[in-house]
């Protein structure tokens, strides 16, 4: 396993990935840091980046804990257990993270300096995705298996108010500018457009070719985002009319995707490979696949570094793992 996750061929320099692109060259990443967690076997969920105070920030779901890591010294920070979290929103108001776990159905605020747990608030299911929304300070969480995404207010600790949608949620971005949340729905094809304004569901835009869809990114610059099918698919929809604009073919069962804005790069991370792709000029041209590990499917991109980072396991223990574009 080890030296799959060492492969890929080619290489590039990103200022000219226009030129190699048209060559049909692939993209080298060349591997970096590799954190282990020994004694850790389960399964992670979804992958952020703390780019404030420089952290990984995993959802180590069936280790029933939320994995810290320190990515200026690459260390392990810490290991809080919580339940079974799936994803994590950062508050860059204020100091806390706010962890969803599925069992027990809650929603965990943590304390971002101390990393311990300051408060509980539960939910009426189990929960999956999870974002802070900062114009109005709160917190959207989606019911996993569900057909709601509850807004929860942070002063009061509460469930604020419930957004009934369309079909099965997964992941979910915000749109700063437009002030609006894409969210996909993978039972029905589409995303669901919320408007935080009135917590209702404005708009939902067909995902196709994309189906069942996972992987979500944003691309502000452009107004556009980008969602993975699980039918290895690859779609990108215009954000000012809702349109598909193109497609392209990446691994299938993506989970997690991630843009990085300086290179014009998408990486969407499936099972034992993850697929690079190359956004800019408004089209998308794949440039290789990644061999990583069967359980890699979550990715993200710190926007310091730009590494690209994945957590798997190998049924003993887990991994965080990167890779560096080419500079």
């Amino acid at each position: 396993m080890k030296t799959a996750l060492m492969l890929l061929t080619a290489s590039l320099s990103l200022a000219s990935l226009s030129n190699v692109a048209a060559a049909g060259q692939a993209l080298q990443l060349t591997p970096a840091a590799s954190i282990e967690i020994p004694n850790s076997k389960g399964k992670f969920d979804f992958l952020r980046i703390d780019s404030k105070r420089g952290r990984l920030l995993a959802a180590h779901e069936n280790d029933g804990t939320s994995d810290f890591v320190d990515l200026k010294k690459n260390t392990l920070i810490s290991r809080v257990k919580v339940g079974g979290p799936v994803d994590t929103a950062v508050d860059g108001d204020s100091k806390f993270y706010y962890v969803s776990v599925q069992e027990p159905e809650r929603v965990a605020v943590l304390d971002a300096e101390s990393l311990k747990e300051v408060k509980s608030i539960k939910t009426a299911g189990p929960t999956d995705a999870i974002l802070y929304e900062p114009k109005n300070h709160m917190v959207y969480v989606t019911h996993d298996g569900g057909g709601d995404v509850w807004v929860i207010d942070p002063a009061s600790a509460k469930v604020a108010a419930t957004i009934t949608i369309p079909g099965v949620p997964e992941f979910m971005v915000y749109d700063e500018k437009a002030d609006r949340i894409y969210l996909n729905i993978k039972s029905k094809d589409v995303v669901a457009v919320i408007d935080p304004a009135s917590n209702q569901v404005t708009a939902q835009w067909p995902t196709a070719p994309a189906l069942q869809p996972h992987g979500l990114a944003f691309d502000a610059a452009d107004h556009r985002i980008f969602v993975a099918g699980g039918n290895g698919k690859l779609v990108v929809i215009d954000t000012k009319t809702g349109s598909a604009t193109g497609s392209i073919d990446i691994v299938p069962k993506v989970d997690q995707i991630a843009f990085d804005a300086t290179g014009d790069l998408l990486y969407c991370a499936g099972a034992d490979k993850m697929s690079v792709v190359r956004t800019s000029g408004g089209k998308v041209v794949a440039l290789g696949d990644l061999p990583t590990a069967a359980t890699a499917k979550n990715v993200a991109v710190d926007p310091q570094t730009h590494a690209i980072w994945t957590t798997y396991t190998d049924g003993k223990n887990s991994f965080a793992k990167s890779w560096m574009p080419p500079q």
